[in-house]
């Protein structure tokens, strides 16, 4: 037996010689092609966690494809795709939009027309998708060429103390926004360690998105046609009403921003929150972070004059026309945003969904039992005005808003003011 192992390998070693010999190379070793690489810019915190997840299954199911993922601040990530798309030098396959910087980047030819990919493919949009929040990744808005698809369901939301309501016979929620102003004096007159209700009062966009949703439910506008709409009855009405909630408030409350609401409200220091975000949500209930466990209700918006209009805060992904590996990206586009991924990733994650069918999933709801309401407030939603300058805009508002707030100016004046400055603005670039 040994003997014809050895004969049988000086055969081979003979053959591969003679092969060498006449100038005929052996046989080549398998090569396998290099992975596709993709390169994601999106954001940082929960919504990094929430990618990051949804690219293991990926890679898993894609073993030719590698993704990375970049997760940036807010500012950050803005800077990054303003320089890829004056610079064009296709750093990215797939980049994360804020809703508000659409009409920046949407009609500046950045971005692959998503309607055009799926119809080379023979595919259909998912019609899972909520209406609003698709939306919004639509050029013009709200039924033009799709750009991007929503990956995270953000939308503004309204909590408040359930048990304090009942305790003082209160009927809940509130149903308009002087009921939660009534609501809030009362509990502050009774509850020496609770403030009446907790926003974010700083300066510039903070402030700004505490309002829209009571300037929103008076029927008022920042921007109409093109136009400044801040000079109106509407918004003077709906701002003397926002100034109202000061006195139920943190003393400091005009320094506020969104992570001190959030620990105020996790504290059990406050009665309400004029706004709260998915996000950082889920700690209300939990025992760990939360003195209030199971105690907060979080709904959508009151209304006032008109029905409530929640602020949409929706996340979108899309494909730069400058990425050198469009077809895989659009299949993890595809991938990332379809419901079983969607489905992990809000139940480990956390991360808000954008389908239909998820608001009413039991699982989910298991672990999230505001959904319902949430998918309310998202289908009722609405961006901020679709402009490439809301930026600038907003931080003109809010300037002269928290002027009011700390004094310095009357309501009547800070309206005036700002709706001056925004009327030149826009004309500027409406003259572009």
């Amino acid at each position: 037996m040994r003997k014809k192992l050895i004969s049988g390998i000086l055969v081979v070693v003979l053959w591969v010689t003679g092969l060498a010999a006449a100038g005929c190379p052996a046989p080549a070793a398998k090569v396998e092609p290099e992975p596709i690489r993709l390169v994601f810019a999106g954001r940082d915190g929960v919504y990094e966690r929430a990618m990051e997840f949804a690219i293991q299954f990926f890679e898993r199911e894609n073993p030719g494809v590698e993704v990375e993922f970049v997760g940036l601040p807010w500012k950050s990530l803005f800077e990054k795709i303003t320089l890829e798309l004056v610079e064009g030098r296709g750093d990215f396959d797939l980049i994360v939009l804020d809703d508000p910087w659409a009409a920046k980047f949407m009609p500046a030819g950045f971005l692959e027309n998503l309607d055009g990919w799926f119809e080379k493919k023979g595919l259909t949009v998912d019609p899972d998708f909520i209406n609003t929040t698709l939306a919004v990744g639509r050029w013009p808005y709200p039924d033009g060429t799709l750009y991007a698809l929503p990956v995270v369901g953000n939308v503004q939301l309204f909590a408040y103390r359930r048990d304090l309501f009942e305790k003082h016979g209160i009927p809940h929620p509130p149903a308009t926004w002087r009921d939660a102003l009534e609501a809030a004096r009362i509990i502050h007159a009774a509850e020496p360690d609770v403030f009446g209700v907790v926003y974010r009062g700083a300066k510039g966009h903070s402030i700004v998105v505490s309002f829209l949703p009571i300037l929103w439910a008076h029927g008022g506008r920042v921007v109409e046609d093109g136009r400044s709409a801040v000079y109106s009855t509407e918004f003077l009405e709906a701002f003397e009403l926002f100034l109202s909630f000061k006195e139920y408030a943190p003393a400091d409350v005009s320094i506020f921003g969104a992570a001190d609401v959030r620990e105020t409200l996790l504290g059990g220091h406050a009665a309400m929150a004029l706004e709260v975000w998915p996000g950082w949500v889920p700690g209300l209930d939990d025992p760990a972070k939360s003195r209030v466990a199971g105690k907060v209700e979080v709904v959508p918006h009151p209304g006032e004059k008109v029905e409530t209009a929640a602020m949409l805060g929706i996340w979108l992904l899309g494909i730069p026309t400058t990425s050198r590996n469009k077809e895989a990206a659009f299949e993890f586009l595809r991938f990332v945003t379809s419901p079983r991924i969607q489905k992990l990733t809000t139940l480990h994650v956390g991360n808000p969904p954008t389908l239909e069918s998820l608001y009413r999933d039991p699982d989910i709801l298991a672990r999230f039992r505001w959904y319902p309401g949430q998918l309310k407030a998202l289908e009722g939603g609405i961006p901020r005005p679709r402009i490439g300058i809301w930026s600038e805009v907003e931080d003109i508002l809010g300037g002269y808003m928290h002027e009011a707030l700390v004094g310095i100016r009357t309501p009547y004046d800070a309206m005036t003011r700002a709706h001056a400055e925004i009327e030149e603005v826009l004309k500027g670039y409406a003259g572009r």
